[in-house]
C-alpha cells in the first residue's frame, strides 16, 4: 500500500541518528543513549464536519531512542469518538452524504531536540509523520444507482487515511529511570480527509516513559 511504503521509507530516513554505535554503555537512570517505553493519555480536538471542534479522550503507546539531545520517536494512539461527517455526493439534497465516523488511530514518528536541562526537567521540540485512520466510516441514506453508491463509499474510502506532518513541543521530568511528560502536537487535517472541519487537528497528552534499556546494547 502506498502508506506503508510512505511509513517505511520515513521509518528508514529518521532512524539513521538511532543507530549510531557508541563506544560506552550508558547506566539505565541516564537520559543518554537510552531506549524508553512509555504510556500516556489524552485529548484531540478536532472538527468532523464544519459544525465545531469536538473533544475526544485518546490513550497511547510510544517509544523514545535518545543520544545526547536528540531522540527517535514512535508511537500508536487512538482517539474515541462517534459523530457525523460527511462526502460530495451530487445525488442527494446539499450534495453531501451524511457519513458516520467513530474512533480516529494515528501512528507517528518523528525526531525530537532536547536543546537544553535544567534540573531534572527537559524542554523539547521535534518534527514528524504521522498515519491517520479513521477507523468505522458508513455512509448513510440510500442510494439512487448503483453508480453513485459505488462513487461514494470509493470517496469514503480513499479519505479515512491521511498522511500528515506533526509538530510537537513538550516537558519531560526525570525521575531517575522514570520520567514524567506532558506535550502538545498539531497537524494539518484539512484536505483530503473524511473529518476536515478544521485545518488543524491538536492533541494534548500526559505519561509516563520508562527507561527500559541502553538503546546501544544490541548494537555490540
Amino acid at each position: 500500500m502506498r502508506i506503508a511504503r510512505q511509513l517505511g521509507l520515513s521509518l528508514v530516513v529518521l532512524a539513521i541518528p538511532a543507530v549510531t554505535i557508541a563506544q560506552t554503555t550508558p547506566s539505565r537512570t541516564s537520559f543518554e543513549n537510552s531506549w524508553y517505553w512509555g504510556a500516556k493519555g489524552g485529548v484531540s480536538s478536532f472538527d468532523p464536519n464544519g459544525a465545531g471542534r469536538i473533544n475526544a479522550s485518546s490513550i497511547g503507546a510510544e517509544w523514545l531512542i535518545t543520544r545526547s539531545r536528540g531522540a527517535l520517536y514512535l508511537s500508536v494512539d487512538q482517539s474515541f469518538f462517534d459523530d457525523v461527517a460527511g462526502v460530495y455526493d451530487p445525488t442527494v439534497q446539499g450534495s453531501v452524504r451524511p457519513v458516520d465516523v467513530s474512533d480516529w488511530r494515528r501512528y507517528g514518528i518523528g525526531l525530537l531536540a532536547f536543546p537544553v536541562t535544567w534540573g531534572n526537567l527537559k524542554p523539547y521540540a521535534g518534527l514528524g509523520l504521522s498515519i491517520n485512520v479513521i477507523q468505522n466510516a458508513d455512509p448513510q441514506g440510500t442510494f439512487t444507482t448503483t453508480a453513485s453508491q459505488t462513487r461514494v463509499f470509493d470517496d469514503v474510502a480513499a479519505q479515512t487515511s491521511k498522511v500528515s506532518a506533526t509538530m510537537t513541543a513538550g516537558l519531560q521530568v526525570q525521575l531517575g529511570r522514570a520520567a514524567l511528560f506532558g506535550q502538545a502536537s498539531a497537524m494539518p487535517t484539512r484536505n483530503n480527509f473524511l473529518i476536515s472541519g478544521a485545518s488543524h487537528t491538536f492533541v494534548l497528552e500526559g505519561g509516563l516513559r520508562f527507561n527500559m534499556a541502553s538503546a546501544i546494547d544490541v548494537l555490540r
